[in-house]
């Protein structure tokens, strides 16, 4: 029988799942990641996957069919799609949801999050989502994988809707090496990796198939550009000023794919988010930047851009926030194109960042004892400004958004505060007023070689012989699209797995 060896170049979700996926086939696995440390951007996430028509839907209540997640992909995706492989997505996702379970340590919970355009035709209120429960690894593994600066505590996405748990509940789970979110998904990987025979080495990458056996087939999953400035700038419109996610995303995948002649899929397109940047703050020697998520949601703040105008519903998700975000920074070309203004109450109330309610106010907070001296401090036209926010508390008082719609979708409202008059509005009232400068970012991009649904990199339509690609270093198949939390990780294993299928199939 011919050995069947197949290379994995990337550690994150993609490629741990299809190096898993080999392994369990039959094939002999090499997984290369060339950070000291395991995880990507996945480890910096939540780890949560969307996954329509999951097995834990009908015991949440909700009823779903593939049918109905079909009909929501295609009326939120745009540009470049690919109707075969949105099949296969709402086709597979409850199959490879419960693969995880079957082969990996990890138990899916499903979170009650909204589908991200909840208005739309064949879109869910809730439970399409499923993220990683806690649980403890080996401090084999743990030590394996990158830390989140950004997870300050072992809490899961559900608990932080329905509540956080009590200190000593906290304090147990640190003591017991509880991991969860994005940490806890890649930790359960690590351990299947471990128990298919995976090999897998750090500090070590390849920029050149010819670098590599040629009798292997080679799945890139090695993540996205959104670090390289040359390619951002040749296909996003300019650089990326606040990637989110792991250091040395420099794109790896596409000069790769340069190198086998690839067909190119996606390559205008991000995961796009707003984000903000706390100074001095780094991972891996290179920016480190925050999505910001929850909090421009909340009552008692908006955004507005360098001309003191709103420009975007602030509660929106933030892919269509951050595209928003983006386009107005490359018209402008500045780093800082917007700021988000609130005032004493909300900043009493309401944790930003990393920065608790109870803590001093920071350097990076811009502070005004009324609107007209905030925007004297921001440089940005008074009269404008105070215009702006006299007609969006008009607005808040009445409890609708004209201009915007904020507040109108059921997403707008789940990350609101529930627990406020109105979730998403209220008047800015209290001074002193704060004002967080706002930067244009992304989770990662999505363009890369063009894949079939067996992860087969395309040439000029027809499959290239042994070289796949997965998760953000192939082009996504959903276009434009982000259908709700977990819309990355959710296609990534979907994708992924099926990549390692195939190319443990491969006869060499």
């Amino acid at each position: 029988m011919v050995q069947r060896n197949v290379v994995v170049l990337g550690s994150g979700v993609a490629g741990l799942t299809a190096a898993v996926a080999a392994a369990e086939a039959g094939a002999t696995v090499q997984l290369f990641e060339k950070s000291p440390l395991l995880g990507g951007t996945t480890a910096l996430s939540g780890g949560v996957a969307w996954m329509p028509v999951n097995h834990l839907m009908p015991i949440a209540g909700v009823e779903d069919t593939k049918r109905e997640a079909l009909d929501y992909l295609l009326e939120i995706a745009e540009g470049d799609l690919d109707r075969d492989l949105l099949d296969v997505m709402v086709n597979e996702a409850l199959e490879t949801a419960k693969w995880v379970e079957e082969i990996t340590p990890l138990n899916w919970q499903s979170v009650p999050y909204p589908d991200y355009h909840s208005e739309k035709k064949g879109a869910k209120l809730g439970h399409r989502s499923l993220e990683p429960q806690g649980w403890s690894p080996s401090s084999e593994i743990i030590g394996l994988l990158r830390s989140a600066p950004n997870v300050v505590a072992p809490i899961s996405y559900r608990e932080l809707i329905e509540g956080i748990p009590d200190r000593k509940e906290l304090e147990d789970r640190k003591k017991q090496g509880m991991v969860t979110m994005g940490r806890a998904l890649l930790a359960s990987l690590v351990s299947a990796a471990f128990k298919f025979g995976v090999q897998i080495e750090t500090d070590r990458s390849y920029s050149s198939l010819s670098e590599l056996p040629k009798s292997v087939s080679v799945i890139l999953a090695t993540g996205g550009f959104e670090r390289n400035a040359d390619l951002c700038e040749k296909y996003l419109g300019g650089s990326m000023i606040a990637p989110t996610g792991a250091p040395g995303l420099k794109g790896d995948a596409v000069s790769i794919g340069q190198e086998a002649r690839a067909d190119f899929w996606n390559m205008t397109e991000a995961w796009w988010c707003p984000a903000i940047e706390i100074p001095g703050e780094k991972i891996g020697g290179e920016p480190f930047y925050r999505l910001l998520l929850t909090e421009r949601a909340r009552p008692g703040s908006l955004i507005v851009d360098c001309t003191g105008k709103r420009f975007l519903n602030e509660s929106s998700n933030y892919n269509d926030a951050g595209r928003t975000v983006s386009k107005l920074a490359n018209g402008e070309n500045q780093e800082t194109s917007a700021w988000m203004v609130f005032d004493t109450k909300y900043r009493s109330k309401y944790h930003l960042g990393p920065l608790r309610r109870e803590d001093s106010d920071p350097s990076w907070l811009s502070v005004g004892s009324s609107i007209a001296e905030l925007g004297s401090i921001l440089d940005i036209p008074v009269e404008q400004f105070e215009s702006t926010v006299e007609r969006f508390n008009s607005f808040a008082a009445s409890g609708s958004d004209p201009d915007f719609k904020r507040g109108e979708s059921a997403y707008d409202l789940f990350v609101g505060d529930l627990g406020a008059q109105h979730p998403n509005l209220r008047p800015l009232t209290d001074p002193p007023f704060y004002a967080l400068a706002v930067k244009p970012g992304c989770l990662g991009t999505k363009g890369g070689p063009r894949i079939d649904s067996e992860g087969r990199v395309i040439r000029e339509g027809k499959a290239i012989p042994r070289l796949y690609a997965a998760g953000n270093a192939a082009g996504s198949p959903l276009g434009t699209a982000y259908p709700g939390a977990g819309g990355t990780i959710g296609p990534h294993l979907v994708f992924s797995r099926r990549a390692g299928l195939a190319a443990a199939n491969d006869i060499l």
